[in-house]
């Protein structure tokens, strides 16, 4: 494939791969995914885990379902499949490397400078912890041609710690399959529901203790924590301290988040800082309105008194009196939900997101 310039002809890679460490559950493994299947109708796609033993079924599910994606899983002991890395590399004449995350991104910058490939590494948060931080910096100012970030709130935070400004690029997440906006159902009972990884990042205490106090006058509620991880226990003593355990349902890990969404009332998220939030687009596909913290790019994800209302961090006056509004108003509710189907097919459709990496792939060679 030829793309035509003024003053030359460039070449288009062919041969592309999306590299990650592990494919569990999380929202960098799901864009890999993503990305990987739109850019299939355009070129030769490996989808390439350097880690095997670290795999989810329904990415790889995923992945299963875009035929023209080829999906490689490395095994052994580290030193073994980073060689395995090289080898695919080269027998599969792959000229450009997508990677996720600091290790992944390590990984392929090497892989690129012993192989000749060229990396476009990621950054899918809006900070790092100082060690990431140190490394990422590094390969995106030395190593990679470029750098995504997935959210532009991340990319002030990175130059502002010394990662070079012309060297990334913003391209947010994507969100597949949005489904149809639907009125929601007449019930007796309104349902909070919050989904996120169970880790100090979400800040499950401050939901829990903003629910606690909705609870106080609105006794007709209910609230679902969707989620994994090693704060499971903390979250579930919480929740008993804080009176609610009769209302709050704990779902580790479901298949079935999307039902659990659909038959919510209001999406609650708190965390201390997000990027670009995918549990917060579920919300907005499930057609409800966002109670949320004002981090990250969520503010692109909730305009304020349209399908939903941002708050400081930790502020559990303010986010249960949003929430009692809503509570307390189905016609708005079902406003905010509208508008936020419509601002998903807007802003966050995988044509746009496709388009986006077109271009990307476009200007770097």
């Amino acid at each position: 494939m030829f793309i035509t310039n003024i003053s030359k002809q460039r070449v288009i890679p062919k041969s592309i791969a999306v590299f990650v460490k592990n494919l569990t559950s999380g929202g960098a493994e799901k864009q890999a995914v993503l990305l990987s299947k739109v850019l299939s109708t355009d070129y030769d796609v490996h989808f390439v885990v350097f880690n095997a033993a670290k795999t989810h079924q329904k990415y790889l599910d995923m992945i299963y379902e875009a035929p023209k994606v080829h999906l490689a899983l490395l095994n052994g002991g580290h030193l073994s499949r980073f060689r395995k890395l090289l080898s695919y590399i080269k027998e599969n004449n792959i000229e450009l490397i997508f990677s996720y995350l600091t290790a992944a991104n390590l990984y392929a910058c090497l892989a690129g400078s012993i192989t000749g490939a060229k990396v476009i590494t990621g950054l899918r948060n809006a900070e790092l912890p100082t060690r990431k931080l140190i490394v990422d910096r590094f390969l995106t100012n030395h190593m990679s041609a470029i750098t995504i970030a997935n959210c532009f709130s991340g990319k002030r935070y990175f130059v502002s710690h010394g990662f070079k400004e012309k060297k990334i690029h913003v391209i947010p997440n994507c969100f597949d399959n949005i489904s149809p906006f639907s009125l929601k159902n007449e019930k007796d009972t309104t349902c909070i529901i919050t989904v996120g990884r169970f880790v100090e990042q979400k800040d499950y205490m401050t939901a829990i203790k903003t629910v606690s106090l909705v609870y106080r006058t609105h006794k007709d509620i209910r609230f679902i924590i969707i989620g994994f991880g090693k704060l499971e226990q903390e979250i579930r003593r919480w929740v008993k301290e804080e009176g609610i355990v009769d209302i709050t349902n704990i779902i580790i890990n479901p298949d079935n988040i999307s039902n659990y969404l659909s038959n919510a009332d209001i999406y609650l998220s708190t965390s201390l800082f997000e990027g670009t939030s995918n549990s917060i687009m579920e919300g907005l596909n499930a057609d409800l309105p966002i109670i949320a913290t004002d981090v990250g790019d969520n503010a692109y994800l909730v305009e304020e008194g349209k399908n939903g209302h941002l708050t400081e961090r930790k502020d559990v006056d303010a986010l249960a009196k949003a929430i009692c509004n809503l509570v307390s108003d189905k016609v708005k509710r079902q406003k905010y939900g509208r508008y936020s189907k419509c601002l998903l097919i807007e802003k966050y459709s995988t044509g746009t997101f496709r388009d986006r990496y077109l271009q990307i792939i476009k200007e770097i060679n």
